[in-house]
């Protein structure tokens, strides 16, 4: 069972001298000054492995792919689209930017169809990756995660397409599976282009590198709320093929965001109005039924929200949002029809949680596709955020208008104007978030400067582990910001944020966490019962023999309120307990391990060994020419256990007589199967013979006179006499000279003949030929 309570400062409390809240931001600044300038927490937007895809287009196979490569340190690396065989290495220098374009393959078409379009960028060195997708007043942008702030569970914020001349440009979501065999499972919140219906789940499996796009059937159609859950980390993206915000506004372009897996969704945003338009759209998408939540802007609005529903609203001020379960929150420009400025076009962000925030921020504006104005919105506490660094500069000294925003104006916000380029945010207090956009004529891009991205809707008790174990305990947060205050359970109390324990007995243990954020000035209350259990057994399969493209079904015996994780050969990872491995290959091979983890407590390994015995190959030859008069033909498909021919035969080789297709079916020793088959045209090589003396006497013997051949495509021969006259012609191989000429018996004598011969060669090409000679008429 696990209780939280939260608990948040204000100053409500009443106090005798000095309010509670002032006196912990106090101590809290104490507090970072006497650690900087060290890091305060973790960049979890930065990484040295990625994985992402571009969703389809409004220019099909028109528009430009672009990643925008961003380091602290220069460093080296990689992008690839490994399924296409596409590579190309980068490198880039401290706080610079690297562009790398992707080819045109690299766009994602169609709806819920597995495809082969998924990027991969590593490095040498942590990096920061943006991508733009863009074509003649038509671009967006978006962050992009790298493997480690990932995960297996997201709801999709996208936006409703339009229809245009009857062409529906949809409402669009992609998945890019970053692991072999990761089954995946999807609800969507409305009518897809193959027939699912609104709250319809169904199942994919995806390899490393494969993507899966889902698009929605009708141009009123928007899949915002589809929930997308799988059994290993995936990324995802969501948006639009083309669109237009708000709806009743003739503006339109595509729409390009990685949505945020639900682990690192908050509770508390502070959202801004991008600079030099009337208002921005925003988005609230709730994860728990029964959500509350608060917009405190220039007035309160309460939304009551159930799980994947979402509420659509404007705003022209800045506001801070507050909810009692994680949201989403999305920020939409407006078209440049509606925004009240000369500029802009649709784009969309995905909000940071302001419990998500980063010590430093290197974002890329864009001057893309006639991009003329960037901008950038900073937010921080506002006892942070005057000594902000922007590019060196403290935010305090740059004349910058810096609104507040809070129920105690507890955070505040600038807009920046900057030059296209690479831009570097400092914070030395409780961190930033940051936001780029830019607007040209017709066009805008936005995208976020990243977070922290930690697992902050996860309980970080661990459920248990087996007697004379050491349990790890690991909050995944970092002093000084949080601070810890552990209850073990068996008398040991810790202020760590990570360490390993052991318990020296069996039984539940009563773990209590205090956590508190002194930027927030937030403490949450955790509860766990961790049970110490004595380390059980587990049966899987004993062996497993199977044929090349195969399933390799595995098993695990039952143990109550087990959960199963399998390994094996080519990095195999499953947690279900009977997996399935669809088209089985030989490389496969090896072997699995199964443990099954009760409370915590992992089972000792239990190992399935697994042979996938290769297909056989006959081999036939390729499809050919033969000639039975010549010499017999036989087919040898090689050294098998058994065989089966077309009509049945069992030899294991087959004498042909006959033209037409042949087939054979072979057996390996393991009883594998594999087939082959060919086919056959009779065609044998030309021969021709002409006599040398003939006599026309009506004796039936040597009577007449004329080339004797077979397989002749065509024959034009001439006779003359000594004299040089044609005495006999023909364009037929089988009409013969009788020995007359103009009705009358010719002479005996010497005549001369020509032949143009048109035949076959052995290998079954065409010839043509001349040929001449004598013959002698003796009656």
């Amino acid at each position: 069972m696990v209780k939280i309570d939260i608990l948040v400062f204000d100053t409500k409390i009443p106090t005798k001298s000095f309010p509670v809240r002032d006196l912990l931001k106090l101590l809290c600044l104490v507090t970072y000054l006497a650690v900087l300038p060290f890091t305060l927490f973790a960049q979890t937007n930065e990484g040295r492995a990625f994985w992402c895809a571009f969703m389809e287009h409004r220019d099909e196979n028109r528009n430009t792919k672009v990643l925008m490569i961003t380091s602290k340190q220069s460093t080296s690396g990689t992008v690839s689209m490994p399924l296409t065989g596409w590579t190309q290495n980068f490198s880039v220098v401290a706080n610079g930017v690297s562009l790398i374009t992707l080819p045109a393959n690299a766009e994602t078409f169609g709806s819920e169809t597995v495809t082969s379009t998924g990027i991969n960028i590593v490095a040498n060195d942590p990096i920061s990756v943006y991508m733009h997708q863009y074509f003649s007043m038509r671009s967006e942008a978006s962050v992009v995660l790298p493997n480690s702030s990932i995960g297996d569970e997201y709801f999709v914020m996208t936006y409703e397409g339009v229809e245009r001349s009857g062409t529906v440009f949809p409402s669009e979501f992609l998945i890019v599976a970053t692991q072999d065999e990761t089954t995946i499972t999807i609800t969507v919140s409305d009518n897809t282009v193959r027939g699912r219906g609104p709250g319809s789940s169904f199942d994919i499996t995806l390899d490393q590198g494969q993507t899966y796009q889902v698009q929605a059937l009708a141009g009123s159609g928007d899949l915002t709320g589809s929930h997308v859950q799988g059994d290993k980390d995936f990324a995802l993206f969501g948006g639009n093929k083309w669109t237009q915000v708000p709806k009743n506004c003739e503006a339109r372009d595509n729409l390009l965001e990685q949505m945020y897996p639900l682990a690192t969704w908050g509770k508390l945003f502070v959202t801004v109005p991008n600079d030099k338009v009337l208002y921005d759209v925003f988005r609230i998408l709730a994860s728990e039924d029964n959500t509350v939540v608060t917009v405190a802007g220039s007035g309160t609005q309460t939304y009551n929200l159930n799980q994947g529903e979402f509420v659509e609203y404007q705003a022209s001020q800045a506001s801070f949002i507050s909810a009692d379960a994680p949201i989403l929150v999305g920020q939409f420009n407006v078209g440049a029809n509606c925004n009240g400025h000369t500029l802009g076009d649709p784009s969309m962000v995905i909000l940071n949680t302001v419990e998500q925030t980063r010590d430093t921020v290197t974002l890329f504006n864009s001057s893309f596709q006639d991009i003329t104005e960037n901008y950038i919105n900073v937010i921080a506490q506002t006892v942070d955020i005057e000594n902000v660094l922007f590019d060196g500069s403290r935010l305090g000294d740059m004349g910058l208008s810096i609104g507040a925003v809070g129920p105690n104006d507890e955070f505040s916000y600038a807009r920046v104007t900057v030059n296209s380029g690479a831009h570097t945010i400092i914070s030395q207090g409780c961190g930033v978030i940051a936001t780029a956009y830019g607007y040209g004529f017709v066009e805008s891009y936005a995208y976020s400067g990243g977070a922290s991205f930690n697992e902050i809707n996860a309980n970080p008790i661990p459920e248990g582990g087996c007697l004379n174990d050491t349990i790890f305990f690991d909050t995944g947060l970092e002093p000084p910001r949080f601070s810890f205050d552990w209850d073990l359970g068996d008398g040991t109390m810790t202020t760590l944020n990570k360490f390993q324990h052991f318990y020296n007995g069996l039984g539940e243990y009563p773990v209590r966490l205090i956590l508190t954020d002194h930027c927030l000035l937030k403490v949450d209350t955790l509860y766990r019962d961790l049970l110490v259990s004595l380390r059980q057994a587990v049966d899987a399969t004993d062996l497993v023999e199977l044929c090349q493209g195969e399933e390799i079904q595995l098993s695990a015996t039952d143990l109550e309120g087990a959960r199963y994780e399998w390994q094996g050969p080519r990095q195999y990872f499953s947690e279900e307990q009977f997996p399935i491995i669809t088209d089985a290959d030989p490389d496969m091979s090896g072997e699995y391990e199964v443990i099954g983890i009760v409370s915590g407590c992992a089972t000792f390994p239990a190992f399935t060994p697994v042979t996938v015995y290769p297909t056989p190959i006959p081999d036939l030859g390729p499809d050919t020419l033969f000639c039975a008069r010549d010499f017999a033909f036989e087919l040898d498909p090689g050294e098998f256990a058994t065989y089966r021919w077309q009509d049945n035969s069992l030899a294991n080789n087959y004498e042909v007589v006959f033209e037409g297709n042949y087939a054979v079916t072979v057996t390996s020793d393991f009883g594998c199967q594999g087939e082959d088959e060919v086919s056959l045209v009779e065609q044998c090589p030309t021969k021709i013979f002409v006599p040398n003396i003939f006599s026309p006497n009506d004796d039936n013997i040597n009577d007449d006179f004329g080339p004797f051949g077979t397989d002749i495509i065509s024959l034009h021969m001439q006779i003359f006499d000594r004299w040089g006259n044609l005495v006999f012609e023909t364009f037929d191989e089988n009409n013969h000279w009788n020995g007359e000429w103009n009705n009358q018996p010719a002479p005996n004598g010497v005549y001369v003949w020509f032949i143009e011969l048109e035949g076959y060669l052995r290998d079954g090409n065409t010839f043509s030929q001349k040929k001449t000679g004598s013959v002698t008429l003796v009656r």
